[in-house]
């Protein structure tokens, strides 16, 4: 999702590109060039002649050492296949090891049009979400200054009210672990243009989302949260976020080409990249984001390289610190594991925690930007990647960049673990229908998890297959039970896990998705294996019976058959008839408006208020409407009908029903 740190609930970006008269063609040009940062620092410690390797033991595989020269030769073969490919316009990729800047390449343009190339050192990027790990650092700089509790209420550091979930008010640590309940909410994330940001505070009370679960208990992703954190950052400081970041972060940091500021600064507003979310398209104007400290960052690869590097030597750069060690390892630390078995959320950091060595981090999208920052604290490397272009070639850009950096260096060996002889019967508890915990529960976006959401079935062979989770090949993954209620991936080496209560499922999830949210049971009370189809097959007998109106009618003209019906029964017979236009009209502007906002977050800045009104205003005269219909088809059914206009017997009916197709009016 827009300003999330992966898109496994489908992300929601828009589209809003400029004049096609003059577009910025991506795929015409010849292969896009790389830079250097010309002030490369290398470290001579892990610097080697291409090829060298370390080997581990007499006979293990050789695994090739992380130097400088053969990490450059291995991304230079990744990032412009990956760049020709997928279409991307271009990518920086950034590598921090043992305090030093290991590599610092940029590949493609910032801007194709002008063959502008991307600049690790100049060239701004938006790292989405990744904003995020600014608002967490400056949070805790504040709970070490004495200023800020974690566990305290929210509110007491509020202007306004955060309203109770039954009784049980969220704290900074729920915040900071995405575990505070909120309902997702996309309502003016995004602003259609600058006369419409909202300061900060303003947004926050304007949009606050429902809680739709017990805090601490449910993961689920909240950009909300993180921008609430901002603010209560923004009122204990007495300053505001920008400059606030600015003060405390971005200058000991040395950060002097980044800012969460919305327009850029002039300064730097030259330098942005443009946004590019289709090969062949032209780019789309800077995103503006309402929550800023959720996601309004626009920084350089070197930039963030600084902010790595802080975080992985104690929170010091140079000479300055921005936290003391101790809070840095406490908020490096897990701080909640939704589901025994799987990796964990440190504070305000995903962490990778079950496969090989540690791993933290966070990633980022956008409209136009795809971003990860990993971090391997034992072994003091961070490695931070930024594609701008078609989401889907992004996302697989970075997914691959850093899965491919951990198991050329770091490779784990799994463990050959048997299958389980109970992986039929957890399997069978296993199958159902699930939902994502990240999602609207109380707006109109809520309709969308009928039309998402994940199927979990039992194989043959006892594996188990869930529709949402597929390999690189687009096929869809199975899993055996090598431990009680974990599932290894065949040919892989993901996990998947289930939270149990006795012989019940709460909620699954694997390595695939984020520990900031898991897919849960959908109730059978609004499951889509019964609404659905009901769903469309009333639909279709609305259209059907829409459809056979005018067909009734050619047949009374060459029949030369004329209705009879008094006022009363005309009266209903054209309100059954506006009825059926109305109901169809109002599935059929719903569903425009799920694909409007799910292609169009910006839309939902009031773009689409208009259409919402109206869709309400059809559903509400539908009410009425549909007793009017009721009471003709029950005058219909009694003999009287009021489409074919006369009594009849249960023959006739059927008859008129045959020919006219109207009796059901």
């Amino acid at each position: 999702m827009v300003l999330s740190d992966t898109d496994p609930t489908a992300s929601q970006t828009f589209a809003n590109p400029l004049p096609a008269s003059d577009p910025a063609r991506i795929e015409a040009l010849p292969p896009p060039p790389s830079v250097a940062a010309p002030d490369l620092a290398l470290d001579p410690s892990t610097a080697s002649a291409p090829g060298a390797i370390l080997v581990e033991a007499v006979g293990a595989a050789p695994i090739p050492q992380l130097g400088a020269a053969d990490l450059e030769a291995y991304i230079d073969g990744l990032v412009p296949q990956a760049i020709a490919r997928g279409g991307l316009a271009g990518a920086v990729v950034v590598v921090v090891k043992d305090g030093q800047l290991l590599l610092s390449k940029g590949y493609g343009y910032a801007d194709v049009e002008r063959r502008k190339p991307m600049d690790p050192a100049r060239t701004l990027l938006r790292p989405g979400s990744i904003s995020k790990l600014f608002t967490w650092t400056a949070v805790m700089q504040l709970v070490e200054r004495g200023k800020l509790d974690l566990d305290a209420d929210v509110n007491t550091y509020l202007d306004f009210k955060i309203r109770d979930y039954y009784g049980q008010s969220i704290t900074l640590r729920h915040l900071m672990t995405h575990s505070a309940g909120f309902e997702e909410s996309s309502k003016h994330l995004f602003a259609a243009d600058p006369s419409r940001l909202r300061k900060l505070g303003d947004y926050l009370k304007a949009v606050q989302p429902r809680r739709i679960y017990a805090p601490g208990t449910v993961p689920a992703y909240s950009n909300y949260g993180a921008a609430l954190a901002g603010y209560i950052v923004e009122r204990v400081a007495d300053q505001p976020f920008d400059d606030y970041v600015e003060e405390h972060l971005f200058e000991p940091l040395r950060m002097h080409r980044s800012s969460f500021r919305q327009p850029l600064p002039k300064g730097l507003a030259g330098d942005m990249a443009q946004s590019y979310v289709a090969a062949g398209a032209a780019p789309v104007p800077f995103e503006l984001v309402n929550p800023a400290p959720a996601g309004s960052l626009s920084s350089t690869g070197e930039d963030m390289a600084h902010f790595m590097l802080a975080q992985l030597d104690q929170g010091r750069y140079g000479s300055d610190a921005i936290l003391q060690p101790h809070t840095l390892q406490s908020m490096q630390a897990t701080a909640l594991r939704p589901i025994p078995g799987l990796d964990a959320m440190a504070l305000g950091f995903f962490r990778r925690d079950g496969r090989g060595p540690v791993v933290i981090g966070h990633g980022g999208a956008t409209e136009a930007f795809q971003s990860s920052l990993m971090l391997l604290p034992a072994h003091r490397l961070g490695v931070f990647v930024s594609a701008d272009g078609p989401a889907r070639a992004g996302r697989a850009l970075h997914r691959d960049l850093i899965e491919g950096v951990i198991q050329r260096y770091y490779p784990s060996p799994l463990a050959d673990l048997p299958t389980l002889p109970t992986a039929h019967l957890h399997g069978e508890q296993l199958r159902g229908r699930y939902e994502n915990s990240r999602g609207s529960a109380s707006n109109f976006l809520a309709m969308a998890r009928l039309f998402g959401g994940a199927t979990v079935v039992l194989n043959d062979d006892d594996t188990i297959a869930v529709s949402s989770l597929r390999g690189r090949d687009g096929r869809i993954k199975r899993w055996r039970e090598i431990e009680p209620y974990v599932w290894r991936e065949v040919g892989g080496d993901s996990r998947l896990a289930a939270k149990m209560s006795g012989a019940e499922v709460v909620a699954i999830s694997s390595d695939d998705v984020p520990a900031a949210m898991w897919l849960q049971p959908v109730p059978g009370w609004r499951s889509p294996g019964w609404m659905l189809p009901l769903l469309f097959a009333t639909l279709g007998v609305q259209a059907l019976a829409l459809s056979l109106w005018p067909v009734a009618a050619v047949v009374r003209y060459q029949t030369q058959r004329r209705l009879r019906l008094d006022g009363r029964e005309r009266d209903l017979r054209l309100l059954t008839m506006f009825g059926l236009i109305a109901n169809l009209s109002l599935a059929g502007l719903w569903w425009w408006l799920l694909v409007r906002a799910e292609a169009s977050v910006r839309a939902l800045d009031g773009g689409l208020d208009g259409w919402m009104r109206l869709a309400q205003l059809l559903g509400l005269l539908s009410v009425p409407i549909a007793i009017v219909a009721c009471l003709n088809a029950r005058a219909a059914w009694r003999g009287r009908c009021s489409a074919c206009g006369g009594y009849a017997r249960w023959r006739s009916r059927r008859l008129a029903w045959r020919w006219s197709g109207s009796c059901s009016r």
